[in-house]
C-alpha cells in the first residue's frame, strides 16, 4: 500500500464487504441484502451508495490510501493455455487471443475490470463486475480517500487464508505485498480492457443487453479495417512520392486525429485494434457543475483554483467547507461523460495550483467535476 497515514484494506465477497483501518478497534462489515446486490448486480444504486456513506461515517473511516482485495467468489478467471507473445507480463489486453475474447465474451456483465495476469506460475484472464466494484469505491472516493489497487485475492496464495474474510494475520500479509499490486492491479490500463457502453444505455435498453458486446466487437472490426485501410493508403502515398492533392505528412496526420485517445471510462471487450475511436462531443462549459470540497485552512487555495476555473470559462462553481480531515492527497473526480479533450485541458489548470493531485473518474452523466482539496 502507499505510505499514508491509515491505509484502508476492502475486502469484497459475494455477501458483502468487510475493512480494515488501523484506527479501527475492529473489522466493520457492511452486509448486501437482495433489494440492494443480487447475483453481483447492484440492483439500487442510489439507496447501495447512501447506505455505504453512512457506514463509513457510522464507522469514522478516515479517508486514505485504499485498496480493494477481491474474493474468489466474485471474479470470473480462467488459466490461458496458449497466449499470444507480449512484450511484458502484464501489457494491456489489445489484440488478445481467441481464449481470451471469448472469455470475455461470457462475462455476464455489461461493464467489467479485466486483465491477463502472467507469472513464473500463473497465465490467467481476470475479471470482476465493474459496476459492483466501483460503486464501492466511488463512495469512498466521495468522501476523500484515493484507490491504489483492485487485487483477485489468488494471488496471495496458500499462504493468505480469505475463507473468514479479512483476519490480522492475512491483514498483515496484504500490506506487507507490494510486488503483488504490481502484477494483480486490475485498474492498470482498464481503459483497455472495459465496455464502452453505459450502465445508462443498459437501462434503456434492458431487451439488448444480451446483444451488445458481439455487436460492439463488430463495430471494433470495423474501426480496426478502417485505421488499417488509412495506414495502408499513407504507405502507398509515400512510396509514390505524392503531392498533388494530399500530402503524405497530411495523410499521417489526418489518422492520428480519427484514431483519438479511449476515455477514462473502461471498456468491457477489447478492441482489435491499438485503440477505439471515441468522438468528443462539445459541452457548454456553462452546464457543468464543478465543486470545491476543502478544509477550512485550504479556503486560499480555493478561492485560487475558483478565480482560475471561473476565467476558462466555468460558471457553476460552488465552494464548500468540508466536516472531515482532508484527505493525505488533492483529487479530482470527473463524471463520466466528461469529454477526454476538456479532461486534459483542466487537468492542466489544476496542476498549475495543485501539481501532485489525483484524477479520478467516478460513473455518473450528470456532467460534474468534483475537487476535493488534500494536504498536499
Amino acid at each position: 500500500m502507499r505510505s499514508h497515514n491509515h491505509p484502508i484494506i476492502l475486502f469484497i465477497d459475494r455477501s458483502g464487504f468487510s475493512i480494515f483501518q488501523d484506527t479501527q478497534p475492529n473489522i466493520p462489515r457492511f452486509n448486501f441484502t437482495p433489494d440492494l446486490v443480487a447475483n453481483l448486480d447492484v440492483i439500487n444504486k442510489e439507496q447501495f451508495s447512501n447506505l455505504i456513506a453512512t457506514f463509513i461515517q457510522i464507522n469514522k473511516i478516515v479517508p486514505s490510501s485504499l485498496g480493494i482485495i477481491l474474493s474468489d467468489n466474485i471474479v470470473y478467471f480462467k488459466d490461458l493455455i496458449s497466449l499470444q507473445k507480449q512484450t511484458s507480463p502484464n501489457q494491456p489486453l489489445s489484440n488478445p487471443a481467441p481464449d481470451i475474447q471469448n472469455f470475455l465474451e461470457d462475462v455476464p456483465f455489461e461493464e467489467i475490470l479485466a486483465k491477463v495476469i502472467k507469472t513464473d506460475q500463473l497465465n490467467r484472464i481476470v475479471a470482476v463486475n465493474k459496476d459492483l466494484v466501483m460503486t464501492i469505491a466511488d463512495v469512498f472516493v466521495n468522501k476523500g480517500s484515493t484507490i491504489d489497487a483492485v487485487i483477485p485475492s489468488f494471488l496471495y496464495g496458500p499462504a493468505v487464508n480469505f475463507t473468514l474474510g479479512l483476519t490480522q494475520d492475512n491483514i498483515r500479509i496484504i500490506l506487507a505485498g507490494s510486488e503483488i499490486l504490481k502484477i494483480g492491479n486490475l485498474l492498470t490500463d482498464q481503459e483497455k480492457a472495459s465496455s464502452p457502453q453505459s450502465l445508462e444505455s443498459e437501462k434503456k435498453n434492458p431487451q439488448s443487453g444480451g446483444e451488445k458486446k458481439p455487436q460492439n466487437l463488430r463495430q471494433y472490426i470495423l474501426v480496426g479495417v478502417f485505421v488499417t485501410l488509412l495506414v495502408i493508403l499513407a504507405v502507398v502515398y509515400l512510396n509514390l512520392g505524392a503531392s498533388q492533392t494530399l500530402p503524405v505528412k497530411k495523410i499521417k496526420s489526418s489518422s492520428l486525429e480519427t484514431v483519438s485517445a479511449p476515455s477514462i471510462a473502461p471498456t468491457a471487450i477489447p478492441a482489435l485494434t491499438s485503440a477505439p475511436v471515441v468522438t468528443s462531443i462539445p459541452v457548454d462549459l456553462k452546464n457543468i457543475k464543478v465543486k470545491i470540497t476543502h478544509a477550512s485552512n485550504l479556503q486560499d487555495i480555493a478561492s485560487n483554483l475558483k478565480d482560475q476555473l471561473v476565467k476558462a470559462g466555468f460558471a457553476d462553481i460552488t465552494d464548500e467547507i468540508s466536516t472531515t480531515s482532508s484527505p493525505e492527497k488533492s483529487s479530482v473526480i470527473f463524471s463520466q461523460n466528461i469529454p477526454s479533450n476538456l479532461r486534459d485541458n483542466l487537468t492542466s489548470e489544476i496542476k498549475k495550483i495543485l501539481p501532485s493531485v489525483s484524477i479520478l473518474e467516478n460513473q455518473d452523466i450528470n456532467l460534474t467535476i468534483a475537487i476535493i482539496l488534500g494536504k498536499s
